[in-house]
Formats: structure tokens, C-alpha cells, sequence
């Protein structure tokens, strides 16, 4: 059990927690009686409530006053999305990182919200669990969400016998997303800072990946992420697909094209390579259809059953691609643009943005997009369209960027789409 783990455990005997306050449309989700992972009726340790345990913080305020205010027009779950993706951008979280955060953070949120027996228990069930699965990602900050916790409870009238239901719930339920996010493979190679690796077994040959200018970090981003546990996948290439044959027509014909793309980019192309990049210190591109499944949600005026199942199942499918992304990347090591106009064509590529430091085929952007406006699609059938476009410009914004081939993004595509395909079947019986 990791140190993370042990104070987890640990505070849930002196922990200040819990929350407060807080339809209409038909939609392609599951039973409201179903959780994503197992419900245990054994083993959760009640947390004590004491409010003076961390003291006041100005910080925790604001934060509470934002939640509570929130709660007023907006699902339950809605504004600790927003905290969590805030957390992202202060922390600069990578992308990879982060799908997993937010499959964690909102798998907890939705099962508690299952679990809890009635609406005040189910208020304190979802705060209870998002904070603690909040804390074991952001350690640095680990204490910090009890504060907030506590001015919320403060801010919103819940007193400590109303609690006591659903902090039971809430913890057991975090307890076992913690459990499930230490056995997931995710700290391979990991010490916190960098990751440990030094080439094993990687494939080498005609037009693979080396670590390209400027920069030319190295170890690539995330080695390991093609052993981690997935959730509804049965493993992690399962859909993979095939990329076209170094030197073939269709290779070739893709690589020019980036080449001549870069040579004539436009303003409005510039922009829209500028606009997706979500790069270090943004809400990164699964953050980024988090994002746009919040405005679905209000636009919509989502019910909190369905709005905490629509971030479960959305997340898990984002958590998922990423993972079934990266098995291809680490499969075929396909080298990047940069390094292929160079070598192939003798072309100095100058890219509009900067080429990430890990192999090319698939691109995670395409890949993301597809399975978020999937997942938003099915859940709002009449803004389909309008997010399927939304994935399709976000793919199409890496090869105007430089740093992806077409074939790269369209079968990102197609893959994240499969996988999302996969999250609604399953989690829908």
C-alpha cells in the first residue's frame, strides 16, 4: 500500500468532510441503480466529523461560496468538475495524467451518488468521495480539500447527524476507487517527478520514432501506460488499428501533405492549431470535452442522475483511449513528421506547434475527441452533429500544427469512437 494510501486510511478517523445542496430528457444511459465499479456493504470506516480540525482558510471559503452558489442552478457533481479541472490547470497535469484523474474522480462521484439513500446523504455521499479521490491525486494539496469540505458544510446548513449516512457511503466508495487507482499500474517507472526508462524492448527499424528538436526529451511520455488496467476495455489493443507501411504510396502522400500544409498555413489553420493544443497548463484535451460536456449540461439542463452517469461514462471512455492510444504508439513507434520530412524527403519541417515528445501513430488529440463527442453525441442526440464536427476540427488542428499525419488523426478517430462505442454498450446494460 502506497504512503498516499495509508493517510487516506488514516484521515477517515479525523477528517473533516462532507457537502451540501444542491431532467428532463430522455437519454441513452443506464439504470440509476447501477455503479461502475462493485459496491461493497463492508469495510468503509466512517470519518469523524469535526469542523475545527484544519481551521478556517480564505481560500477554502471562496471555493465553498462558489460550490454552494453553483449548486442553485447546476447538478451536483457540475462544480466539483469544475474544481477538478482547475486543479489540472494549477498543477500543470499532462494529458495522460489527467484521463486517469478524471476517470477516478468521477467513477467515485457517480457510484456515491448510486449509493447514498436519500438527497442529503447523496449530497454529502458525492462531496465525501470527490474529496478524497481529489486528495490522493493532488497530495500537495491533500488537506486543502477538507477545508473546503468544511466551509461548504459550514455555508450550507448540513448539520453532523445528517451527515452521517453519507459520509459512511462516500468513504467506503472512495476507498475502493483509491484501491482500484493503486492497483491500476499507473506508478510503474513513476517516482513522482520523471519517468524511469531506458528504451527495453522497443522496436527499431525503418521510420521509427527518436526524440525530435527542439527540445528532444527523452524517456518518451508515458511507456508503461500500455500495461495499465483499463475499464471497460478487454485489453489495451483490443481496437488497435494499422498504420500505413513506411515508405508506402499512402505514407508518402501523408507526409507531403503535412510538408505542404506547413509551407501555406493559413491564419484561420494557425488558429485552429493554436485553439486545440491544450498544452501545459490547460485543462488538457480530456479536460477540454469535460468542458464541453458542462455546457451540453447546462444548455440542456441535465438531471443529476444523468449528469453524474455522463461524466462517469465519459471520463471512462476518455481514460480508456488514452490508454489503447498509447498501446499504439508504443506498438509501432512511428516516427513524427519533423523526423520523416527530414530523413525521407531532405525538407527542414518548421512545425506550427510543438511536437510532442512520443511516437506519432495515433494521434491522442483525434482519439479523445472522437470518443468525447461520441459519448456527448448519444447522450444529446441533437448536438451530434455539432460535436462530431467540433472532433473532427480538433484531429484536423494537429496535422495543421505540423506534428501529425492524416492518417494519424482519422484513425485517432475511429478509434476513440470504437472505444466510446464500447463504454456505452457495457455501461448501459
Amino acid at each position: 500500500m502506497s504512503r498516499t494510501a495509508q493517510r487516506f486510511q488514516a484521515g477517515l478517523r479525523a477528517t473533516v468532510l462532507l457537502l451540501a445542496a444542491c431532467g428532463g430528457m430522455k437519454l441513452a444511459l443506464a439504470a440509476p441503480s447501477a455503479t461502475i465499479l462493485p459496491s461493497e456493504t463492508a469495510g468503509a470506516v466512517a470519518a469523524h466529523y469535526d469542523p475545527t480540525v484544519f481551521g478556517p482558510s480564505a481560500t477554502a471559503d471562496k471555493e465553498a461560496e462558489r460550490i454552494v452558489k453553483a449548486w442553485k442552478g447546476e447538478p451536483l457533481t457540475l462544480p466539483w468538475t469544475t474544481l477538478t479541472l482547475d486543479m489540472i490547470v494549477k498543477h500543470k497535469g499532462s494529458p495522460t495524467r489527467s484521463a486517469r484523474g478524471l476517470a477516478l474522480t468521477h467513477v467515485a462521484m457517480h457510484d456515491a451518488w448510486q449509493l447514498a439513500p436519500d438527497d442529503i446523504s447523496r449530497k454529502v455521499a458525492v462531496s465525501t468521495a470527490a474529496s478524497k479521490v481529489l486528495a490522493y491525486w493532488f497530495t500537495a494539496e491533500e488537506h486543502g480539500f477538507d477545508r473546503i469540505l468544511a466551509a461548504v458544510l459550514q455555508q450550507s446548513g448540513i448539520t453532523p447527524a445528517q451527515a452521517v449516512k453519507g459520509l459512511a457511503v462516500g468513504s467506503e466508495v472512495a476507498q475502493r476507487v483509491i484501491a482500484r487507482g493503486e492497483s491500476d499500474g499507473a506508478a510503474r517507472g513513476w517516482n513522482g517527478v520523471r519517468l524511469q526508462w531506458y528504451g527495453e524492448g522497443r522496436y527499431y527499424g525503418p521510420g521509427t520514432w527518436v526524440p525530435t528538436p527542439p527540445y528532444f526529451y527523452y524517456p518518451p511520455d508515458e511507456p508503461f501506460a500500455p500495461t495499465w488496467k483499463t475499464w471497460v476495455l478487454e485489453n489495451p489493443g483490443q481496437l488497435r488499428p494499422a498504420p500505413p507501411a513506411f515508405g508506402s504510396e499512402r505514407f508518402l502522400k501523408d507526409l507531403k501533405e503535412v510538408v505542404d500544409v506547413q509551407k501555406n498555413l493559413t491564419p484561420e489553420q494557425l488558429r485552429i492549431a493554436k485553439f486545440w493544443v491544450d498544452g501545459s497548463g490547460s485543462v488538457t484535451p480530456p479536460g477540454h470535452w469535460n468542458q464541453i460536456g458542462q455546457e451540453l449540461v447546462r444548455k440542456h439542463k441535465l438531471g443529476e442522475a444523468q449528469t453524474a452517469r455522463l461524466f462517469a461514462m465519459l471520463n471512462v471512455a476518455l481514460a480508456d483511449t488514452f490508454i489503447a492510444v498509447w498501446e499504439a504508439k508504443y506498438h509501432y513507434w512511428t516516427a513524427r513528421p519533423i523526423t520523416m520530412a527530414k530523413t525521407v524527403l531532405g525538407v527542414e519541417l518548421k512545425p506550427a506547434i510543438l511536437t510532442p515528445p512520443f511516437p506519432s501513430y495515433v494521434s491522442g488529440h483525434a482519439a479523445f475527441s472522437g470518443a468525447g463527442a461520441r459519448i456527448l453525441g448519444a447522450v444529446f442526440p441533437q448536438e451530434a452533429g455539432s460535436v462530431d464536427a467540433m472532433a473532427v476540427e480538433a484531429a484536423t488542428s494537429r496535422m495543421y500544427g505540423g506534428i501529425h499525419y492524416r492518417h494519424d488523426n482519422e484513425d485517432g478517430l475511429l478509434l476513440g469512437r470504437s472505444v466510446a462505442n464500447v463504454v456505452l454498450k457495457k455501461l448501459n446494460q
